[in-house]
């Protein structure tokens, strides 16, 4: 039998569009099949080479990884990667062979087609390795879907002192360093999708249970003593999650993950603590207990809903009410931030809504009775949320007419044709819309442009800074003006006294909320203000006594 036909017979078990065989040092000793329109390269071009020449710059430190995990008569399990041709790069999935104990490898290189979708996600260019956010998305997706992962597991890793390293090492054998870093993640990744580099100095991989966070860590301080012999020893602190912590649903356990991993990234966890172990592990356990915390308060009916009066400026007359969201032990405004961060708000406004509406049905006899609901620019933009919104109110459609909903935009509407879509379906159906905080981002006047709303609250901020400037008013009554061009009602909120309202109902404010209205209460219970009185409580407050 030939060489060349031994080596053929290798090659029997792949259907591949390139076959390769390299030697122990990875250089090139036999190559055959579509070279030349897969790369534009000739057979005899490569004989030699080093097998870098065939493989971009992003995946060279993987495949040499890849080729020293190879034993005897072991298979290498098919890996993306990218061949390097010209300025585009051509996907290919690569496979490989070690026969008996020979030194060299057999390699195949197929061209991928649309199956491989790891081809069109962002990669970070020093390591190969997803960027965070795309980590992220794909994370997102892939959490909880796949059952056959064998309990996953999730390392944080980040290299200490990175820039004393990379100024100790040098441009050129810092990117050495990190071509390193991303080979060892990607190889032990569940797949291509799971590893990243969340920042300049932090990495992480999703893995099975038999790979082990401090062994990671280790192999990063063994390449960079490898690199810098003489130099300090590198270090790589580490810390491995489980991918379901115990005690929360398989959903919640997502939700921590994904908060974890982002604060991480955007380097919201401060390592001041002691080591990024016990900084990261403090987050996640915080986060358990806050999730925790806030499921029991939903599922044991302990959530609590207190109403503020909306009136009438010109008449003193209650227009409607808002529903205040009210836990135990704490602030509303950090623990509905915190269920947004975690993607559990759709759960706290649904909640809210059903209060309310139990509420309207058991005030059949006072039909003037209207509550506005708060619904999170992330709720709406659940498809979950909206369906699962859809059927409640569904159950009584009398109700809808009163039922205000109020959009909050903290976290951001990212798909407004969507929002603009869905709104006018709830409009359709009998409910009027109120955007909140207007004036407070930056999306406010795209938001009033592209969205089907009848209220518009102005964000507080601006009432209480009422009378300070002249600039602050022309802005005031500009914002004003433009609703009321654009035929959409206009809310003061925070409006505390008398001459406040005065004053915002000259400019032509139409409703107003704030104390001095009414303060939330634990029951609608709206009684126009007596402005003596008004006038006594704060000669009260400031004189340190209670009024009679």
């Amino acid at each position: 039998m030939t060489t060349d036909v031994a080596r053929f017979l290798g090659f029997a078990f792949a259907n591949a569009d390139v076959l390769v065989e390299v030697d122990g040092r990875g250089m090139i000793g036999f190559a055959a099949g579509a070279l030349h329109s897969l790369l534009g390269l000739r057979e005899e071009e490569v004989l030699g080479q080093s097998l870098d020449m065939l493989i971009a710059p992003c995946d060279r430190g993987l495949v040499r990884r890849l080729l020293h995990t190879i034993g005897a008569n072991m298979r290498l399990e098919p890996r993306a990667v990218t061949l390097h041709s010209g300025l585009t790069g051509v996907r290919a999935m690569l496979s490989g062979y070690r026969l008996g104990r020979s030194p060299n490898v057999q390699l195949t290189l197929t061209r991928a087609g649309s199956a491989v979708p790891a081809s069109m996600l962002a990669r970070d260019q020093e390591t190969g390795l997803l960027d965070a956010e795309t980590f992220q998305m794909k994370l997102g997706e892939r959490f909880g879907l796949d059952v056959q992962m064998g309990a996953p597991k999730l390392t944080l890793l980040k290299i200490a002192d990175f820039g004393e390293v990379k100024s100790r090492l040098g441009p050129d054998l810092t990117m050495r360093l990190l071509a390193e870093v991303g080979a060892l993640l990607r190889l032990h990744a569940t797949d291509d999708t799971m590893a990243t580099r969340l920042g300049e100095d932090r990495f992480g991989v999703v893995h099975g249970a038999g790979v082990n966070g401090a062994t990671l860590a280790a192999e990063i301080t063994a390449s960079g003593a490898q690199l810098d012999p003489q130099g300090p020893r590198l270090r790589a602190d580490n810390l491995t999650l489980d991918m379901e912590p115990p005690g929360l649903s398989a959903e919640d356990a997502g939700r921590v993950l994904m908060f974890t991993v982002k604060s991480f990234a955007e380097d919201a966890v401060s390592f001041d603590v002691a080591t990024m172990h016990d900084a990261v592990r403090m987050l996640v356990d915080q986060t358990v207990s806050r999730v925790t915390t806030l499921r029991s308060t939903l599922s044991d009916d302990r959530l609590r809903l207190q109403f503020q009066p909306i009136v009438s400026l010109a008449t003193r007359g209650l227009h409607h009410y808002e529903a205040l969201a009210r836990f135990p032990g704490g602030a509303p405004g950090p623990t509905i931030a915190f269920a947004e961060q975690l993607g559990i708000v759709h759960d706290v406004d649904l909640l809210v809504c059903e209060k309310a509406l139990e509420l309207l049905a058991a005030a059949r006899g006072d039909p003037s009775l209207q509550i506005a609901v708060n619904m999170s620019a992330a709720s709406l933009g659940s498809d979950l949320f909206v369906a699962s919104f859809q059927r409640l109110v569904a159950r009584d459609p009398t109700l809808r007419s009163r039922l205000l909903v109020e959009i909050t935009e903290s976290t951001g509407l990212s798909d407004l044709p969507r929002a603009a879509r869905i709104l006018e379906e709830f409009r359709r159906s009998g409910h009027r819309i109120c955007l909140d905080d207007f004036g407070a981002g930056a999306a406010s006047f795209p938001y009033i442009q592209a969205l089907p709303v009848d209220f518009v609250k102005i964000d507080g901020s601006y009432v209480k800074r009422l009378g300070g400037s002249p600039r602050d008013d022309a802005i005031l009554r500009a914002m004003v003006g433009l609703c009321r061009e654009v035929r959409v009602q206009v809310i003061a909120e925070m409006v505390e006294t008398g001459d406040q309202a005065a004053q915002l109902a000259a400019w032509g404010f139409e409703l107003a909320q704030g104390y001095f209205f009414g303060r939330p209460a634990d029951a609608p219970d709206y009684q126009p203000p007596n402005p003596a009185a008004a006038v006594a409580r704060r000669r009260a407050a400031q004189d340190g006594r209670r009024p009679a």
